[in-house]
């Protein structure tokens, strides 16, 4: 990976950006961009949009969204411990003994969600993991007045673990969900630029918020984008690992490539038309039947405005939802440079529909 790039990856990926609060993210995000797309701008919700070749046709979205996971104070007891809604869908199983910072109105407040040591644990009961309700963060305040001198109901939290390489391809971080996705959208809009063949689309590179809580930023994306045909790009479940029965969830492999979906919001034209690149640029592509137990920015895009043909590439991700997701900086090299040369490939004026 291109050194500029994998920079541009850490920053995004070490910047806060829950649900609801992805501004600080999404300005390292349009920071980028702005050195390749031809406009960059923000809605009033905060989404970032970079278009390449404006009076382009087809107008293709290729969207990533921009939140990742996180957790709000919700209650200040009076002994000074801090409880905690979540913030899209966070296993309570796997958040005990983690550091957190907390973005108060006065700075960064870091502390701990605490567990009980298992000296004091009682061994006669079956151990069962805590509702999310029961975990406290402790930020060693005195008591409740001090505490509350400190945080504040509302204020948003994330994980404190980070970016790093286990070796030069393997990447592990609290939230490639979904970064990546964002990061693919506007990689393969620089290499779409910087590539000499004439481009007769417009390219229009969506950095989106708010999907983990339901997709809303794409939704008011294809609403003022009206693009013709949209791309999400998101991670999706790399099912390699022990534990996981590919007879039940599919088999998808870190470090084979990226995957298309098949079916329900995934059109077929286009799916069809990826596929073809994919194979001519020798692009090894996963195959994937539509997800039964979650949904991307396409669920949010492909029925809006009278309908816009839809399809989702995805980034092999161990561990989705933890704060270890792991996946391969090829795979999401491989993501860019396909979607860059889908991109390149489309005629003027060229259009995806289901002929009968």
């Amino acid at each position: 990976m291109r050194k500029e790039s994998l920079e541009f990856l850490r920053q995004l990926l070490t910047t806060p950006s829950p649900s609801g609060f992805e501004s600080p993210g999404q300005k390292v995000w349009a920071d980028y961009a702005r050195k390749y797309a031809d406009d960059v701008h923000t809605d009033s919700y905060g989404n970032a949009i970079a278009v390449l070749n404006p009076e382009g046709s087809p107008r293709i979205m290729l969207d990533g969204h921009a939140d990742e996971l996180g957790l709000m104070v919700k209650h200040i007891d009076d002994k000074g411990f801090v409880y905690f809604q979540r913030i899209g869908g966070v296993d309570p199983a796997v958040v005990r003994t983690k550091r957190v910072d907390i973005y108060t109105a006065k700075g960064v407040v870091r502390g701990v969600i605490g567990a009980t040591a298992i000296h004091l644990q009682d061994r006669t009961k079956d151990s069962k993991a805590p509702k999310m309700h029961e975990c406290f963060i402790d930020i060693g305040a005195k008591d409740g007045k001090a505490a509350r001198k400190r945080v504040a109901v509302g204020d948003p939290i994330t994980f404190v673990d980070s970016f790093e390489l286990l070796d030069k391809n393997i990447g592990v971080a609290r939230a490639f969900d979904n970064r990546v996705g964002t990061w693919s959208a506007i990689e393969a809009l620089r290499l779409a630029g910087a590539a000499k063949k004439k481009l007769n689309c417009a390219i229009i590179a969506c950095s989106s918020v708010q999907e983990e809580v339901g997709g809303a930023g794409a939704q008011m994306n294809v609403v003022n984008l009206t693009p013709d045909a949209a791309i999400a790009i998101d991670v999706t479940h790399a099912t390699d690992t022990p534990g996981i029965d590919a007879k039940q969830h599919g088999e998808v492999k870190m470090s084979n490539g990226p995957s298309i979906t098949i079916g329900r919001e995934h059109h077929p034209v286009l799916v069809k038309r990826i596929r073809d690149i994919a194979k001519k640029k020798k692009i090894n592509l996963q195959i994937e039947a539509f997800s039964l137990t979650g949904g991307t920015d396409a669920m949010a895009i492909h029925n809006k405005i009278g309908g816009v043909p839809s399809s989702v590439i995805g980034i092999p991700n161990r561990y989705m939802h933890t704060t270890v997701e792991m996946l391969d900086l090829r795979d999401l090299q491989k993501t860019a440079e396909l979607l860059a040369a889908f991109c390149l490939d489309l005629k003027k004026g060229e259009m995806f529909k289901v002929k009968v």
